[in-house]
């Protein structure tokens, strides 16, 4: 794996403007770069009505896509007998090496999600008759799976008046919703060996970072965040009236140290 040049003493972030298209094989389907990690990659992912992703697999990586707006229909399994329908707040998780398409259910909407990868961003594309093997070391067993974003569970770990809500644990990858309570900030704390991505939904969040948290970004609908590895810093709503709604994810998982201010 190429790992990229980072630097571990400072966020790092791209705004909704400045994303990064990636090249991709299949009509109609658009993907653009949000932010790149050590161990985890997280971008925007949008389909055009109709659109349809031609097939492949993520090789090692697990991977996760989460609906922002619209229907999208994914179709698995060895001869893609498998399907099942998401839409606006639901997740649905891809293990390694698992072969799948899907298309936007609509021929008027767009189909909106932030998809997520780690330790990686890979595509690789296949025949629809094309048998993967799964290497060893790779759980056989991992499935597809769905959570709809009624379902998410609140037992992981948490700061203060920063809830987090699970949606997907895999191997090497957490990820889930959080919300930010307004004029609150989440106390000092870190992410221990867990790298973070995180993607704001709505409102606007400021992270504190640096000696004595001197140093800050703020983040918007859109915009794209990361959290190195051991990094201490505080998330704030600057809004006095709005809750602030973001996704976040972690490898390997949520890890969350608090400190004392």
């Amino acid at each position: 794996m190429s790992v990229p040049q980072l630097d571990n003493s400072r966020l790092g972030f791209t705004k909704k403007n400045e994303l990064i298209s990636k090249e991709t094989k299949s009509l109609n389907i658009f993907n653009k770069t949000g932010v790149v990690g050590e161990k985890i990659w997280m971008g925007h992912t949008l389909v055009e009505p109709g659109g349809v992703s031609n097939a492949h697999h993520h090789q090692q990586s697990d991977t996760v896509h989460y609906v922002l707006k619209g229907k999208g229909i994914f179709f698995y399994g060895e001869n893609f007998e498998n399907s099942v329908e998401i839409s606006d707040g639901d997740f649905i998780y891809i293990p390694p090496y698992q072969k799948y398409t899907y298309k936007n259910a609509s021929h008027t909407d767009l189909l909106d999600m932030v998809t997520t990868m780690a330790p990686e961003h890979q595509v690789v594309y296949v025949s629809k008759n094309e048998k993967i093997e799964i290497p060893k070391g790779f759980a056989q067993e991992d499935r597809v799976s769905v959570v709809r974003g009624s379902n998410l569970t609140d037992l992981t770990n948490q700061t203060k008046n920063m809830p987090r809500k699970t949606a997907i644990q895999a191997t090497n990858l957490w990820i889930g919703r959080v919300t930010g309570e307004p004029s609150k900030d989440s106390g000092a704390h870190h992410h221990g060996d867990a790298e973070t991505a995180g993607f704001i939904i709505s409102g606007t969040t400021r992270i504190l970072y640096g000696d004595n948290y001197g140093k800050y970004e703020d983040f918007n609908p859109g915009d794209f965040l990361r959290v190195p590895t051991f990094l201490p810093h505080i998330e704030r709503n600057v809004s006095a009236s709005e809750p602030v709604e973001f996704l976040t994810a972690r490898n390997p998982k949520n890890i969350v140290v608090n400190l004392e201010s």
